[in-house]
């Protein structure tokens, strides 16, 4: 090989390289530290069940979070890059990336804050976390790793089309599960009050537990040895679904939800 032509592939090899540490520095510095919304709470509230968002978009926007499925099928749990869902009938599944979903919050984590309780109910761990919180005035991301002595979580039926059930009447019925000493994790966010109709202020959980074989929306509980991790977000990201119920949709903004029901 001449001398001319070794060093033309040097060169490239080289700039290809570098190419691809700036292509991952890149993608790693890019990563969001806003709180990432896909379509409305009021809009879920006057079920609109379906959505155009994949599960695999749902990791590109975060590693952490919660939400639902299309159809209202169970409840969604992101933590750690990895996507679970609580059926109804009380089981966790693993759903594919091709999957949709309707409504999903996310973030990519990133503790600002690190806090501990001996022990705590619902309520405690909800005054103790906004007493603490810098602002009310943007959002906030938490995970609680705790042992429970007793939890209740929550999950939602499948809803079938042609959709006729508001996410409060669709959820009175929902089925509950009553867990004791069990370990695992509380994933969530709070929302300032001017939020409005965009989502719920306040608080809002959802649990999974260390063995990944329990999970669900957050009722009440009691537990111990709380290591609490706080993320401040600076903004919020939200993208609405690209979908005729959507787009056609006349929203009733009477319809409301308690996310603690």
């Amino acid at each position: 090989m001449k001398l001319q032509n070794y060093i033309i592939i040097v060169i490239i090899f080289l700039f290809s390289c570098n190419s691809q540490v700036e292509k991952k520095e890149t993608s790693i510095e890019t990563k969001s530290d806003k709180i990432y919304q896909y379509s409305l709470f009021t809009a879920l509230a006057n079920k609109i069940y379906d959505g155009n968002l994949t599960v695999a978009g749902v990791k590109e926007k975060g590693d952490f979070g919660l939400g639902t499925f299309n159809g209202l099928n169970g409840e969604m749990i992101v933590f750690d890059g990895v996507v679970y869902q609580w059926l109804a009938n009380g089981t966790v599944r693993l759903p594919k990336d091709s999957e949709l979903v309707p409504f999903t919050v996310v973030t990519f984590f990133d503790e600002d804050i690190a806090l501990e309780l001996p022990d705590s109910g619902y309520d405690e761990l909800k005054s103790f976390i906004k007493s603490k919180l810098s602002t009310r005035n943007t959002g906030f991301a938490f995970k609680v790793k705790a042992d429970f002595e007793k939890l209740m979580c929550a999950s939602a039926n499948k809803q079938e089309k042609p959709y006729t059930k508001t996410l409060s009447d669709a959820l009175l019925d929902r089925p509950t599960f009553d867990m004791e000493k069990i370990s695992g994790s509380l994933v969530g966010f709070w929302f300032p009050e001017y939020t409005g109709k965009v989502n719920v202020a306040g608080f809002h959980l959802h649990f999974i537990s260390d063995d990944k074989k329990q999970a669900g929306h957050v009722m009440e509980f009691k537990a111990s040895n709380l290591k609490i991790s706080i993320d401040y977000c600076d903004g919020f990201e939200i993208e609405l679904p690209e979908t005729d119920a959507f787009e056609n949709a006349d929203f009733d903004l009477s319809q409301e939800y308690n996310n603690n029901k």
